[in-house]
């Protein structure tokens, strides 16, 4: 692997086949986003792809919760042109275009986040960082044109840039991208722990997630790689409990790593495999893998790294990690390092996680937790009771027609408070607020709080009083107005 510059932009190159494989690499994606602008960085990449010709060239991009890439493989000079356009279009996007695209990415529907890792990562940080993938936002649609440049001036300039090559570089190759340093970006803040916790989540699997605060924690990931093989013996050969047993580590900093263990499970069998998940980590975490667990996973690492792409795998984590400001290691140095780690290592990295450990089940299952030490954390922002304030209730008839209207919203100074049908308040503070999404029909408002709960204040069930005392005590830098053009509709009574 050779590293070169154009224009300032880090390129990563080797060689390989006659065709090339390259891949420009931004340090944007979902994690930098807000609620508000859910789907901003997916929308850039749209308009920069919308805006080439109309080619046979195998090309693509795509947005990850961390980076965003535009790739290609072809001819180099067919690849220089994709690479040369891209940039050209990131500098002035076509953003006539943004109806169009907004129509697009709500029909491809990546916008909401239902899976186990999205809501492990919400469970941790809420509606911010890579929590931000548990939800689908208000919308593409409520994205203006100034929203979008700005971000797009921010986050696709050189400094934030890198470039990988798999083959012949192709000559004279410009990358015109606008001037811009690297921007700072925000680590998220986790909710308070002070041991593991377990939760419910809407999500179909069982999770685990572990933090490290240690950079390029190799003890940990051989402990998960050992937790992963152990739990694949039982859960699927031995009890066939489940199929598939995964793993995916996000660094968000170069000293905070979060790692998601997420495992499937037979219908009406979550509960036995979230059990089953808890009980092999804990027994990691007590007497450690044995050697030849160690050896095994090192063996697994070096197979894996032996596969014919290994050096385009290469290539594209150097260029992600120079992309997102991260060190980064040669697969030889990644190997040696698994080699020297020891059990009694991998022990302690896995008893340094424990305390960290977020342990997620479906709310479907029947369950009341793996261990009376682990700590049942729900999801979003609840109360034991409701708070004094102003009470709002549907009308009376509603409530004895409609047990879904048995719903009670108190506001006060401090904040919003709400009963739902089940009998659980969810409270949400003023300073917590995220969002204040309008309803289709303008009427209403949806009350979005960071720390996941949601509530609609709608006068069709509260009156108009409720509306305007919540609006009132929300900032409006917060209140999202209502996409152009959107035609209203008959209120919901």
């Amino acid at each position: 692997m050779q590293r070169t510059q154009i224009d300032g932009v880090p390129v990563f190159t080797a060689a390989g086949p006659e065709r090339t494989t390259a891949a420009l690499v931004f340090g944007v994606g979902l994690r930098d986003e807000t609620f508000a602008t859910i789907e901003v960085t997916h929308l850039v990449e749209h308009l920069a792809m919308a805006a080439l010709p109309r080619t046979h060239l195998r090309c693509n991009a795509v947005t990850d919760v961390d980076s965003t890439a535009f790739f290609a493989t072809g001819r180099p000079a067919a690849v220089r042109a994709f690479l040369e356009g891209v940039c050209r279009a990131l500098a002035d996007l076509p953003t006539e275009r943004m109806a169009a695209e907004a129509g697009v990415l709500q029909a491809e529907g990546c916008g909401t986040g239902s899976s186990t890792v999205s809501a492990l990562w919400a469970a941790r940080y809420g509606l911010t960082g890579p929590g931000l993938t548990v939800s689908a936002g208000p919308g593409p649609e409520h994205l203006t044109e100034a929203t979008v440049r700005a971000h797009a001036a921010r986050w696709f300039v050189r400094g934030n840039a890198a470039l990988w090559c798999h083959g012949p570089l192709p000559g004279g190759l410009r990358l015109p991208l606008p001037d811009g340093p690297r921007p700072v970006r925000r680590v998220p803040v986790p909710r308070p722990q002070d041991g593991p916790v377990w939760t419910r989540t809407d999500a179909p699997g069982v999770g685990l997630l572990l933090a490290t605060d240690r950079p390029a924690d190799v003890a940990l990931a051989v402990g998960v790689d050992v937790l992963e093989d152990r739990l694949r013996e039982r859960a699927r050969h031995t009890r066939g409990l489940s199929y598939a047993v995964d793993s995916l580590p996000l660094d968000l900093a170069a000293d905070r790593r979060e790692v998601a263990v997420v495992v499937d499970a037979r219908s009406g069998r979550d509960a036995e495999v979230a059990g089953l998940l808890w009980q092999t980590f804990a027994e990691l975490c007590a007497d450690g893998p044995t050697p030849e667990e160690v050896t095994h996973a090192v063996a697994g690492l070096a197979a894996e790294l032996d596969e014919e792409d290994a050096d385009g795998v290469e290539l594209a984590d150097a260029a992600y990690c120079a992309a997102v400001g991260l060190p980064s290691r040669s697969a030889a140095a990644t190997l040696a390092a698994w080699r020297a780690t020891t059990p009694a290592q991998v022990t302690a990295a896995l008893r340094r996680a424990e305390p960290t450990a977020v342990l997620a089940v479906p709310d479907t299952a029947e369950w009341d937790g793996p261990d009376p030490r682990v700590v049942r954390r729900p999801l979003c922002g609840t109360l034991p009771t409701l708070p004094a304030g102003t009470l709002f209730r549907p009308p009376l008839h509603r409530r004895l027609l409609d047990p879904a209207a048995r719903v009670t919203l108190v506001v006060s100074d401090e904040g919003l408070a709400h009963r739902d049908a089940d009998g659980d308040v969810h409270g949400i503070p003023w300073s917590r607020v995220e969002a204040l999404v309008p309803t289709d029909d303008g009427a209403g408002v949806s009350v979005v709080s960071r720390d996941l709960c949601c509530v609609l204040v709608h006068p069709g069930l509260y009156g108009r009083r409720a509306v305007a005392a919540v609006t009132a005590r929300v900032p409006a830098a917060v209140q999202l107005a209502r996409p152009a053009g959107a035609e209203p509709e008959l209120a919901a009574v």
